[in-house]
């Protein structure tokens, strides 16, 4: 067992969950914390990949299992089913999170901060300046990247104010600007012809218990829906292999086209119409259509655990 600090985001890993940890990680390092490893639990998605390369950061050690008592820090995910393999044995030491709370237990007390913001990465930011740190402009870049990336480019109805006045001082440092480079990362990360099926529903996939259920939400966006037909009938028979080979009732992927602000929800289950009516509507070609739709942590994933749930 090592004696390092791993500060890891979910499985699935997405922009925020990876650029919280490296963005964690060196400010601990700056405020002395020796032995600290930011690491992503999972491969990184095209648009992480972007903006890593973009600031000239390091891609993270791939994390995907711990050993009992292994110094752990949470990111951007406070669940266990979320959460790499043996976490729920390792010695969690704190999580930095903006997600409802899942349930999660420890046998000490630990640092745990949790705030109703859009992204992860404004609370990371928060801190920096907390401790009157300006972060590196790479730094600066990630974090703004993530913020750009969880709430839409400030679009989504998770974006608070304070995100949109934390980005605007992490441009700043950054020298960007804000709208304009956010446009460009979902640009490069949307071109459906250089995706798989599995790497899309695999992209920023979350599993929940709702009720007695286990059950998937998915979310790949995409700047204008060209070409999604052509690939719709092998994405829906991977969502469906995928939902059998890890055991859950129903997956749900989100297509979300932020130019239109619409998101088609495709389910897989027995019985999808119950997705559905969690939603007040009907299932159409095996989706919901969920017009004004962009946010799962606040649009999807409570409207379908307060249905199973009840």
């Amino acid at each position: 067992m090592s004696d390092k600090i791993f500060i890891v985001g979910h499985k699935s890993p997405d922009t925020d969950s990876v650029c919280s940890a490296i963005a964690l990680a060196r400010l601990k390092e700056l405020t002395g914390t020796a032995d600290v490893v930011p690491c992503s639990a999972g491969k990184l998605n095209k648009e992480t990949e972007y903006v890593l390369n973009f600031y000239g950061v390091a891609v993270p050690q791939v994390l995907e299992s711990v050993e009992a008592g292994q110094k752990l820090v949470l990111v951007d995910h406070n669940e266990w089913g979320q959460a790499v393999a043996g976490a729920d044995q390792a010695k969690l030491i704190e999580v930095v999170d903006h997600h409802k709370i899942g349930g999660l237990q420890t046998a000490d007390p630990i640092h745990i901060r949790i705030e109703p913001v859009g992204s992860t990465c404004s609370i990371v930011a928060k801190a920096y300046k907390e401790l009157g740190i300006v972060p590196e402009k790479p730094i600066a870049g990630i974090l703004l990247a993530a913020i750009l990336s969880d709430t839409v480019i400030f679009k989504s109805p998770t974006c608070t104010e304070e995100d949109k006045a934390i980005a605007a001082e992490l441009a700043a440092i950054a020298g960007v600007d804000p709208k304009t480079f956010g446009i460009d990362m979902f640009k490069a990360s949307s071109n459906i012809a250089e995706r798989t099926p599995q790497s899309m529903i695999e992209e920023d996939l979350k599993a929940f218990t709702m009720g007695p259920h286990k059950i998937g939400v998915g979310q790949v966006s995409l700047m204008g829906m060209d070409g999604f037909e052509d690939v719709r009938a092998n994405l829906t028979a991977a969502i469906e292999a995928h939902r059998v080979a890890n055991d859950m009732k129903y997956l749900c992927l989100m297509v979300t086209d932020i130019l239109t602000d619409y998101t088609e929800l495709i389910v897989k289950g027995d019985n999808p119409e119950e997705v559905a009516k969690a939603f007040g509507k009907e299932i159409v070609n095996g989706s919901v259509p969920l017009p004004g739709v962009l946010s799962r942590k606040k649009q999807v994933v409570p409207q379908m655990t307060t249905y199973f749930q009840g």
